[in-house]
């Protein structure tokens, strides 16, 4: 019996490691530049055979890369994992915590050579435009905020101190600090459970306390509807978890109960410009990637021009795409705006805007992005 049972292994073993790679030779996608809606990303392509790339190991990573990307059943692996993970008492899955209802995306460290250029690369820039305010908006995500919820002795950096790291060494412009307001409302509905963006509630409060800082009155939240565009959504740390046990986000889109300015948003993905007359894109509350929704996926520029009564300002926002929500407030308070994400621009930046031409520049991040991010470089030439 004891044979029996090892032969049946033996045969499952090489049935497992034989016909899983044969269907998914089958299976897998034929397009080039194949997409994953679930993870919102096109998945890895074959890399092209040279002897250059044997040498160096980078065609079998490509090919690695590759070949996990195609594996039949591939989500329904990751799953099985991240269960029994969780079985086991696991907290944490693929740089994702999750706790009381939530998913948090880890941060514990950052690379201080890459920070230290950063902040260089921004205060040349601010002093290079001394004529123009400079303000910024440094965000804590939820894992800071909700950092008591996790054990002790989970490896979480203090955000607290990054923050105040960055702000010192930006002596020359003007910091907004979210934290303790974020502290103050954490129990609202503030960021979203299954991804790693702020949720509208989240950015209302971010547009209130800019508003204190740079100088303008904001709106209050009563005179906006909240409409629930959607309560299905499931965002980039689901994706990663795949855990269904967390309760789906809701899409929440605030118009003014009087009714919306008329607005004209021009999107620049680099290649084309295409323009628009709304600053929701519900088109996207049909996909995976809901958080689009606000101003559309990532571009190089997103130019807003509001016909809000009494404004006549305007605003630079150097940003990340915590940005694309908290933008739709500041259009009732701005009347041009002009969103610049420098990861995707190749050029220098004068090329594409004039500072001297904004009332005031804003830098929106969040503390993971931003701890990561090497392109702010740029702004120092």
């Amino acid at each position: 019996m004891k044979n029996l049972h090892k032969i049946i292994m033996i045969v499952f073993f090489f049935a497992v490691i034989t016909i899983i790679p044969i269907v998914s030779l089958i299976t897998m996608p034929r397009e080039e530049f194949a997409f994953s809606e679930n993870e919102n990303r096109y998945l890895a392509r074959l890399p092209q055979l040279s002897l250059a790339n044997v040498v160096d190991t980078s065609f079998m990573k490509g090919f690695e890369d590759w070949a996990n990307d195609r594996v039949f059943g591939r989500e329904g692996w990751i799953k099985f994992k991240n269960n029994t993970e969780r079985l086991l008492g696991k907290l944490e899955t693929d740089w994702v915590y999750i706790t009381d209802n939530r998913m948090m995306q880890t941060w514990n460290d950052y690379n201080e050579t890459s920070l230290s250029r950063n902040l260089e690369a921004i205060n040349a820039f601010t002093a290079r435009h001394n004529e123009t305010p400079v303000y910024f908006m440094l965000v804590p995500t939820a894992i800071e905020v909700y950092r008591d919820t996790l054990p002790v002795s989970a490896p979480i950096g203090s955000q607290k101190d990054f923050i105040k790291h960055c702000y010192d060494e930006l002596p020359e412009l003007t910091p907004i600090d979210l934290l303790p307001l974020m502290e103050e409302h954490r129990d609202r509905y503030i960021y979203y459970r299954t991804d790693h963006h702020w949720a509208s509630e989240g950015a209302y409060l971010a547009y209130t306390a800019a508003a204190s800082v740079i100088g303008f009155t904001p709106l209050e939240l009563n005179r906006f509807n909240a409409e629930s565009a959607s309560t299905s959504f499931r965002g980039t740390l689901h994706s990663r978890t795949l855990n269904n046990r967390i309760t789906p986000d809701i899409i929440k889109i605030y118009t003014l109960s009087e009714g919306e300015p008329e607005v004209t948003v021009k999107i620049n993905d680099g290649a084309s410009v295409t323009e628009y007359d709304s600053l929701y894109f519900r088109e996207y509350l049909e996909v995976k990637d809901k958080y689009s929704t606000f101003l559309g996926s990532q571009v190089p520029i997103v130019e807003i021009s509001s016909d809000i009564a009494g404004s006549g300002r305007s605003l630079l926002i150097i940003k990340d795409s915590y940005a694309h929500s908290l933008a739709p407030f500041l259009a009732k308070s701005f009347s041009e705006i002009t969103m610049v994400d420098m990861r995707f621009i190749n050029v220098h930046y004068s090329e594409i805007f004039d500072v001297e031409d904004f009332d005031a520049v804003l830098f929106v991040y969040n503390v993971i992005t931003f701890s990561e991010d090497t392109h702010l470089m740029k702004l120092g030439r």
